[in-house]
């Protein structure tokens, strides 16, 4: 259905049918409101006459030159509604207040190109140029990236490589310091230390070695007797006298005088070695100790085993040919302390 007045859809809104020429028309094309329509009584509705039609109607007296006026029911609110004639040129169509489908569909599409021109189209190319600056960075980004790559692979392959090299090199280095520990220790193979003899200003320390080996039983010619020193003490602040050093002509005589000082402390347990052996001290006895002479790691490690047979209450600890023994009791087998890590791993 289309309207008879401006020739397009009626759009199933509200609209005038005529009862004379049954066509239909827009309210707005015969100038009337929504209101008045609604206003209209229904029996005028059903009756109702279009313009065109009531033009062909005979007219009384000489009214030729009269505008026609629509007949509207006898009421105040209709006497300035104004009825249009029926139009039916394309001219008139197109100058029709009622605009079509079409012709709405071209002024948005007007509207919202111009408002896309004047608005979004700049936005819309200074997001493009900051894209394409982005897209440049990125891929600049990228190639720097496929750079660090290729450096990190290869410090990586240096990486592993040295640590390679790190791990030969630490395993030659234990094994040279143990080399170098035992060329230490084998160098002191000739030497013993006498341990806690009072210092004196006026004292001969070969002297007091010959007396000592004449106590223990084991006769010392002076000629024997490479080097005969006191040593420096290890830690400042210690009390106990400084350590004699003696260098035997050979290891057998250091085994021997080892062996026999040994021999006479078990024979008298109750009168071991001590300051009255050798003549010096007055009444007031002092015991001594003969040891080997060990090598600063050796020693290191001898007392760390002594504090840790302290604390698991071994019962012996011991040094023989220059390795470090330790027993927990007479019935128990001996443990040869051969590290700190070794140490560490007893409980």
């Amino acid at each position: 259905m289309e309207c008879a007045g401006c020739l397009t859809s009626l759009d199933n809104g509200p609209f005038l049918h005529c009862t004379r020429c049954a066509s239909d028309y827009h309210i707005s094309c015969m100038n009337t409101t929504l209101n008045d329509f609604n206003a209209m009584p229904q029996e005028f509705r059903a009756n109702w006459i279009c313009v065109l039609c009531r033009s062909k109607e005979r007219k009384g007296g000489d009214n030729t030159n009269t505008p026609i006026r629509g007949v509207l029911p006898p009421s105040p609110q209709y006497n300035n509604v104004t009825l249009r004639s029926k139009i039916r040129s394309t001219t008139a169509s197109a100058n029709c207040s009622c605009l079509s489908a079409d012709s709405m569909r071209d002024i948005i599409r007007e509207e919202l190109l111009e408002l896309f021109n004047h608005q979004f189209l700049p936005q819309l190319v200074e997001v493009k140029s900051t894209l394409t600056s982005l897209e440049t960075s990125m891929t600049n980004l990228n190639a720097e990236l496929e750079k660090v790559k290729v450096e990190q692979d290869t410090q990586a392959d240096i990486i592993r490589s040295l640590r390679s090299e790190t791990e030969t090199l630490r395993a030659n280095n234990i094994s040279l310091s143990k080399r170098l520990a035992q060329m230490d220790q084998q160098f002191r193979s000739s030497n013993i230390e006498i341990q806690c003899v009072p210092e004196n200003k006026q004292e001969n320390l070969i002297n007091t070695v010959v007396q000592l080996g004449r106590v223990i039983k084991c006769p010392i010619d002076e000629a024997k007797i490479h080097y005969c020193a006191r040593l420096a003490k290890m830690n400042g602040s210690s009390p106990r006298p400084r350590s004699i050093l003696v260098k035997f002509n050979s290891p057998r005589l250091r085994d021997e005088f080892l062996a026999a000082s040994s021999r006479f402390n078990k024979n008298n347990r109750d009168d071991k070695l001590n300051t009255s052996h050798l003549g010096i001290g007055g009444a007031k006895k002092s015991a001594i100790y003969v040891v080997e002479h060990l090598s600063p790691e050796n020693k290191g490690l001898h007392a760390a085993t002594r504090k840790k047979a302290r604390e698991l209450n071994y019962k012996y600890v011991w040094v023989r040919d220059s390795r470090i023994y330790m027993r927990k009791n007479d019935e128990s087998n001996y443990v040869h302390i051969k590290s700190i890590d070794h140490l560490n791993r007893l409980s």
